[in-house]
């Protein structure tokens, strides 16, 4: 009888050994700097959690304060570590290659020049900025949503750290635009621009706190577990390299001691040795959590006197819509971006709208940045909209040649606020021995229900000189022509790419021998690769004169050195005028032929190109075809087919591609292929 007792006396007597032990203390999360090696913290947050480990703060400098927001903002280290993975992180940094803006077509310039707040300056971002912040809008929206300007109201209290480029103090950000605050501590110098924020130039925090374990005491945490992806420099450097030299640059700009830990802090150390700091790709983002993960393991299930608790629900969003501001615009500007946002719906609010809305910012050229600035309380959310508009004024120019064609150029510009109204403007004109054109289009957004749409007029006058030859390949001169080409429609943009457009198409010409003139029904697809270029196309015109059809497709498979490149075009036409015609093999011809030869209404080419790295910048370039043209008949009738390649070289130069090829033909034809640019 007396074993009950004893126990009882004994419990009692370890709870207080056990309270002193384990004291109630602050704990906070530290997620440093680092780059791509910041990965490495998903893995860690998914330990975490498999443990039930729930901080009581966040903080986070750069790349920690990206992957600390979304986890403050309620997601998991699975949820993250999906997002990671499907987000276009590797797609943000790239070699710089000028971009036209969208109006003008997928034409490649050779320079660009943008007007900025006083002058005309040439474009030289190696990162799309637009994309960046509409990247980092959509991650932290649900953060932002539940924060409404106070960070302490996220699921787990978070802070952001950047540093003050006036003094290079740390400047910790605890209110505000969410994603705007992220922004400021990831803005590495000379990969992102700074970050205006009250009255301060914000840059990356880790020029000031890269592993802010002071901060995290500051804020009143007695025990931090710290995440340290940053990297020792190792004794070698390729001095060959610019790549490696810019990344051990970066390594000494971003190299601090950790701050002092006390026995009751947790370091974790994941292996990023070797990791670039700017390389997203999926096999570094899949190595980089694994290493995370692996370095958590040994660490944390060992650790004593850690938070543990459930986790909580998903917190509920809030879903009406208590006011809209947007700073300097005018009524035109605001009701556009109203529609832009997906705002001007009513008083409720559409949080999975509003995110697709928010991504889709990286497509408007019209803005850098959106930041929507929430507040409110309860289940209301107002928005005191801030901007940073792109360049209002953009001019190019791009040059080309061939040696068949001859040269060619084209100047361009786009007002992005035709009278100040959210309207945007373009020209262009194009210059060839063969072919003279000019270009003018309009267009604005404009909201249809729940679908964005672009309302756009586009117009095209043209003069061109179309190349007649004899069968054997011989040239007996040209055919004059001239067109007007009128469309009056809607276009759409979509998350993949895709660029849709529908409308009313007039269409007045001249060929030898007849005027002609008429209305019909046009479309348009076309899908953008992420250097600008057309990957895939389709194009329909149906008149009461005449009717079109076009497709041009390709791919790209990587393998090592070698890449091969799978094209397929198709056409179809009746009644076509002479300068709609389809010549074989489009712009670049048909190896063996003259650029322009064997014109009908009816096309189709199969080809594969094959291209292999050899040295710099040079590849060495073999293309296998087989097509027919004909007038009338099945497209693929099994009459009048050739087949054909070219072997040569190619390079990447700052003035575009450039190739150098001889092509040969089953019936011995042959013809050299020299083209110095992207032909447009």
């Amino acid at each position: 009888m007396l074993r009950f007792p004893v126990i009882l006396v004994c419990l009692f007597a370890v709870s207080p050994a056990n309270a002193q032990t384990c004291p109630a203390a602050r704990t906070a999360l530290v997620l440093s700097g680092g780059g791509a090696k910041g990965l490495a913290h998903i893995g860690v947050l998914r330990v975490l959690d498999s443990l039930g480990i729930r901080p009581d703060l966040v903080v986070g400098s750069s790349m920690g304060a990206i992957i600390g927001g979304m986890y403050a903002s309620g997601y998991t280290g699975r949820e993250i570590d999906s997002l990671a993975r499907a987000l276009p992180m590797a797609d943000l940094f790239r070699t710089y290659q000028p971009r036209a803006p969208r109006s003008l077509g997928l034409i490649q310039p050779l320079v660009v020049w943008e007007q900025g707040a006083r002058r005309f300056t040439i474009q030289s971002a190696a990162v799309e900025e637009a994309e960046v912040n509409a990247l980092v809008n959509g991650a932290m929206l649900r953060g932002n949503l539940l924060a409404r300007g106070n960070f302490d109201s996220l699921p787990i209290p978070f802070r952001a750290v950047a540093a003050d480029l006036a003094d290079r103090m740390p400047v910790v950000l605890a209110r505000g635009d969410l994603a705007r605050a992220v922004r400021a501590s990831f803005a590495i110098p000379l990969v992102f621009a700074p970050e205006s924020l009250d009255g301060r130039i914000l840059a990356d925090g880790g020029l000031a706190a890269n592993i802010p374990v002071a901060v995290a005491r500051a804020e009143g945490a007695a025990r931090v577990i710290v995440s340290d992806a940053t990297e020792r420099p190792s004794d070698s450097v390729d001095l060959f390299s610019p790549i490696g030299l810019a990344d051990r640059l970066l390594g000494f700009l971003f190299e601090q001691g950790t701050d002092s830990l006390g026995p009751e802090d947790i370091l974790v150390r994941p292996a990023v040795e070797g990791f670039p700091s700017l390389n997203f790709s999926a096999a570094n983002v899949d190595r980089l959590i694994r290493h995370g993960s692996g370095a958590a393991d040994t660490i944390l299930p060992r650790a004593r006197c850690l938070p543990r608790s459930p986790r909580a629900g998903r917190a509920v969003l809030p879903r009406r819509l208590a006011g809209l501001t947007i700073e300097g615009s005018n009524a035109s500007e605001g009701l556009a971006l109203r529609r832009l946002l997906g705002l001007g719906l009513g008083d409720s609010l559409d949080a999975d709208l509003l995110h697709s809305r928010v991504r889709q910012l990286a497509h408007s050229e019209a803005y850098q940045a959106v930041w929507l600035m929430p507040r409110g309380a309860g289940d209301s959310v107002a928005f005191d909209v801030s901007l940073q508009r792109a360049p209002r004024r953009v001019a190019g120019l791009g040059l080309a040649y061939d040696n068949e064609l001859g040269g060619r150029m084209w100047v361009g510009a786009v007002e992005r606020r035709v009278f100040d109204l959210a309207l945007e403007g373009s020209t262009a004109l194009f210059l060839g021995e063969f072919r003279k054109e000019l270009y003018l289009g309009l267009r604005r957004n404009y909201q249809l229900g729940r679908q964005l749409m672009t309302p756009a007029f586009t117009t095209r006058l043209a003069t061109e000189w179309v190349r007649r030859f004899e069968a054997d390949g011989d040239e007996i001169g040209t055919a004059f022509t001239r067109e007007a080409l009128g469309f009056l429609g809607v276009e759409r943009l979509f998350d993949a790419g895709w660029r849709v457009a529908l409308g009313l198409s007039a269409h007045a010409w001249h060929e030898p021998g007849r005027n002609r003139s008429t209305l019909g029904i046009g479309a348009q697809g076309i899908k953008a690769g992420r250097s600008g270029e057309q990957v895939l196309g389709v194009d329909l015109i149906w008149t009461g004169l005449y009717h079109r059809a076009a497709f041009d497709g390709e791919a790209s498979i990587r393998t090592g050195a070698l890449r091969f490149e799978p094209r397929l075009r198709l056409g179809w036409g009746e009644r076509l005028p002479l300068q709609a015609s389809f010549p074989l093999g489009g712009e670049d011809g048909f190896p063996g032929l003259h650029i322009g030869e064997r014109r009908g209404d009816r096309e189709v080419v199969i080809s594969t190109l094959f291209t292999y790295a050899l040295k710099g910048p040079f590849v060495g370039r073999i293309e296998l075809a087989a097509g027919r043209s004909a007038f009338g008949g099945g497209v693929l009738a099994s009459d009048g087919w050739l087949a054909g390649a070219r072997v040569g070289l190619g390079a990447e130069t700052p003035v575009g591609p450039v190739r150098f090829e001889y092509g040969l033909t089953h019936g011995g034809r042959d013809a050299v292929f020299v083209r110095l640019g992207r032909w447009f």
